[in-house]
């Protein structure tokens, strides 16, 4: 439909649609002739990239399974997503070489190894394979029920679980918020500034690419180079977590950048600070709009929409319930349903506080080969998403917490078993407890309420040390809590409700 039109931009890296189509085919050729098919699963370790897009969509012709990797992960997460996926390729970026070769002997089934940029000792290399294959179409038979990504979330427990998404999950989600490309309409650009191993990334190529937008890509975000790739390419459209949100108002060069261009920033993937959201009311001149879903999903379920974001100046009733629809995540999309469900799967009334549950044809198929977690997440077709919350009078979502307990700081989840089974290990530390605590900046931290081991009195400069020598550096803590004893149940589980209750502020206690 949009031939000539620019598809990827990247710097000074453009790409037309009908450029994207014969590249693409080129490396599906190419995927083939290294024994790619139906139902292989190819993983990805890098940063946004045009080549990134086009070796999903390289995958999908081929029916391949797509796994993209979050290159934030640490190398026993990286061990389990390869092998629990059973990745057979691997293509690489450049950044993450050194992480890949330390890891090879442990990525027992890959046996082609892809470098994405330089020639790499013992790799291929991307370029010359596409250059050398064949513009020819692919044609594989594909099942709308087939497996298209896999895409690994953390969940409950410490290793991450894998959310299979099929053809049709994905097709509905952009069927569902995009109209297909037209010559006529008048040209729009999508700046992606979220990784491509976040839902969010993944549905915002998706979205663009059916539309005939042109996707401007950032290969990570920064707020400097978003403000500036706004400017220059006339972006439209944007997605962006809160955190990024509150760097770019705090950015110098706000001001003083053109962003006229702008139609629509959409936010979501973490718990929105008011005052931050209030300000993106007042200082941005273009749409705003709240979306809440989650991976299991296939991305957004609710959306609070531009007309929400439209806060009367005047006080009165009006202006009253704007501002406490702020608050919430909006109202469910056309192709969702939502019912909010007491512990024995009922559904509870407008008002009611119990645990968000949905339906629709974009749930995921399952988690890979997990039958005993999909199970509990799936009953009788309702995803059980883990979040606590209610539905008002007028069908708005308000989350309240979360029954599954993470912690979710600018868009990651973050489980806290993990960090209290490191914490524990410390020989200050007798006992942890992690709960999180609100953050202007990330949503939510990490706060860790500990019993120390006798005679000791651990500094939260150890504990942070400590943490980020064995997991992510963003799962290490940023306040904590010196208590004599962790409140129990009778059962002896630990009560975070009353943890959250009794040191849940952003304070060392």
């Amino acid at each position: 439909m949009v031939p000539d039109r620019d598809a990827l931009v990247m710097g000074a890296q453009a790409i037309t649609y009908m450029e994207m189509a014969q590249r693409v085919n080129r490396l599906a050729n190419a995927m083939q002739g290294l024994g790619v098919e139906k139902g292989t699963s190819v993983a990805i370790m890098s940063t946004n990239s045009p080549e990134y897009v086009e070796t999903y969509y390289a995958c999908a012709k081929l029916g391949a399974t797509f796994v993209p990797l979050n290159y934030r992960a640490k190398q026993e997460e990286l061990d389990h997503m390869v092998n629990a996926s059973e990745s057979q390729v691997l293509f690489v970026g450049d950044r993450y070489l050194p992480l890949v070769n330390d890891l090879k002997d442990k990525f027992g089934g890959v046996r082609e190894y892809i470098c994405m940029e330089s020639k790499a000792e013992g790799m291929r290399n991307l370029g010359e394979l596409m250059a050398e294959a064949r513009e020819d179409e692919v044609f594989v038979e594909i099942d709308e029920n087939d497996p298209t990504i896999l895409m690994y979330t953390s969940g409950t427990t410490a290793l991450p679980k894998g959310v299979v998404l099929t053809y049709l999950t994905l097709s509905v989600y952009v069927t569902n918020t995009m109209n297909p490309a037209d010559a006529t309409s008048e040209p729009e650009v999508t700046l992606l500034s979220v990784p491509l191993y976040h839902v969010a990334g993944v549905t915002a190529i998706m979205s663009s690419i059916w539309g005939g937008r042109t996707l401007s890509i950032l290969p990570q975000f920064e707020p400097g180079a978003w403000l500036k790739t706004v400017e220059d390419h006339g972006v439209t459209h944007s997605f962006v977590v809160p955190t990024m949100l509150k760097r770019i108002m705090e950015h110098e060069d706000f001001g003083e950048t053109d962003l006229s261009s702008l139609k629509l920033i959409t936010y979501g993937a973490a718990p929105m600070p008011y005052e931050v959201v209030s300000k993106a009311v007042d200082v941005f001149d273009c749409g705003l709009m709240n979306a809440y879903g989650q991976t299991e999903s296939t991305s957004t379920l609710t959306y609070l929409g531009p007309d929400d974001h439209d806060i009367p100046k005047e006080e009165g009733p009006e202006r009253e319930k704007k501002l406490r629809r702020l608050r919430s995540v909006g109202r469910a999309m056309e192709d969702i349903e939502i019912a909010i469900m007491d512990e024995t799967n009922t559904p509870l009334l407008a008002g009611e506080e119990g645990e968000i549950c949905v339906t629709g044809s974009r749930i995921m198929r399952e988690y890979h080969k997990q039958a005993d977690e999909t199970a509990q997440a799936i009953i009788d077709g309702w995803l059980h998403t883990g979040d606590i919350g209610y539905l008002d009078e007028d069908g708005y979502l308000f989350i309240t917490g979360r029954k599954k307990d993470l912690i979710i700081r600018g868009g990651e989840n973050i489980s806290t078993g993990e960090i209290e089974d490191v914490l524990e290990a410390h020989p200050k530390v007798a006992e942890a407890a992690v709960i999180g605590a609100p953050d202007v900046e990330w949503g939510e931290v990490v706060k860790a309420v500990i019993v120390p081991a006798d005679g000791e009195r651990p500094t939260l400069e150890e504990l942070v040390e400590y943490t980020k020598g064995q997991l992510a550096s963003y799962k290490a803590p940023s306040y904590i809590a010196i208590v004599d004893e962790l409140p129990r149940n009778p059962m002896g589980k630990v009560l975070k409700t009353e943890l959250r209750k009794r040191y849940g502020d952003p304070k060392n206690d």
